[in-house]
């Protein structure tokens, strides 16, 4: 009596065959695997494309080009800044001389007990920002004061030459009108420019107003001495005396307080 083959296991060939490997078919050849070395996959060349650039710029090109634009800015020139207000503080005067344009230096000038001075001098980058501190600072009220801005013969003189070559460059299209040289270099986007500065000078002063308005330490001085003054002239008029004994102390403190004024 025979029984089923196992399950998963091979059937036995016949008496007399050779045996075959399991899983594949009688008479079906085996697939040889080639096993090799892997070789690199070749490199495909994409077509590059040229980038053309300019010519670097030669040395002597750059310096003739900041030349150029000095010589468009102009030279530096310094103001005097005078007639300043002692309510005014230092921080102050350097934003509203800033307004006006780019500011090199700033030098107050120091006493020798090192208290600041009522004058200083203000060195700006550009003619323009001169003329315009020439303009909007001159005679502007800071505290009980009005500011001084001006400048000597000379740095006149280089503003002079700085405005005709602004002219000359504009094409002289003003030169007919006959009008004056502050005139003539105040064109329409001169004229917008000191509009916006002058409104942030505005701005700038009402920031201040409480400083520059607050009473100053001479008023305060000024004003205690007065009323000690007249503390003193009631209390000799109280004292029990003769009229011209009392009027005798009275003129006597008056030379005191005059010779030591």
């Amino acid at each position: 009596m025979s029984f089923p083959p196992h399950l998963n296991r091979p059937l036995l060939p016949p008496p007399g065959l050779p045996p075959q490997f399991a899983g594949f078919p009688s008479g079906t050849p085996m697939i040889p695997v080639h096993v090799g070395i892997m070789t690199s996959t070749p490199t495909v060349m994409m077509p590059s494309v040229s980038v053309v650039s300019k010519p670097p710029l030669v040395k002597k090109d750059l310096i003739a080009m900041r030349a150029k634009d000095n010589d468009d800015s102009g030279p530096t020139t310094t103001v005097f800044v005078g007639n300043i207000s002692e309510k005014a503080s230092d921080m102050l005067i350097r934003q509203l001389l800033a307004k006006c344009g780019i500011v090199l230096s700033w030098k107050r000038v120091q006493g020798a007990s090192g208290k600041l001075q009522a004058f200083g001098f203000c060195e700006y980058k550009e003619p323009e920002s001169t003329l315009r501190s020439l303009r909007l600072l001159h005679d502007l009220q800071i505290g009980d004061k009005n500011l001084l801005v001006k400048v000597d013969a000379k740095t006149k003189a280089q503003l002079d030459e700085w405005k005709a070559k602004k002219k000359t460059a504009n094409g002289n299209k003003k030169a007919e009108d006959g009008g004056d040289d502050e005139e003539e270099v105040l064109d329409e986007e001169t004229k917008k420019k000191d509009q916006i500065v002058k409104g942030a000078i505005d701005g700038l002063m009402r920031e201040y107003a409480a400083e520059l308005n607050a009473p100053s330490q001479d008023e305060d001085s000024q004003r205690r001495k007065r009323k000690k003054e007249k503390k003193e002239e009631d209390d000799i008029n109280t004292i029990d005396m003769e009229e011209d004994k009392r009027d005798l102390i009275s003129r006597e403190i008056s030379k005191f307080r005059d010779t030591h004024k």
